[in-house]
């Protein structure tokens, strides 16, 4: 017999094994921030890699988290390349 990762999720939290709520008000606050800075420019939909994991954000709904597998090394550089800014910068 097999055991989905669903059915294990759904008897964790009727089972009382985890606060899932708990775990959801926390999962939010650690990425509201990313969320607040990155959805204007972002179109709806945003990335966020933290941790080795990546979690996809569309339209204020975190909507899964994948495991960092190099596809979004891309993001990464930018982000790491891109030239610091002072406040007496010229656009």
């Amino acid at each position: 017999m097999k055991v989905s990762d669903h059915a294990l999720f759904r008897w964790m939290e009727r089972a009382g094994v985890v606060d899932v709520e708990k775990i959801r008000t926390a999962l939010a606050q650690s990425l509201d921030r990313a969320w607040q800075a990155g959805a204007e420019m972002s179109g709806g939909e945003l990335l966020v890699l933290s941790a080795g994991l990546v979690y996809v954000i569309r339209n204020g709904t975190l909507v899964t988290v994948l495991h960092e597998d190099g596809r979004h090394n891309h993001a990464r550089n930018m982000a790491r390349t891109k030239p610091d800014r002072t406040a007496g910068d010229a656009d």
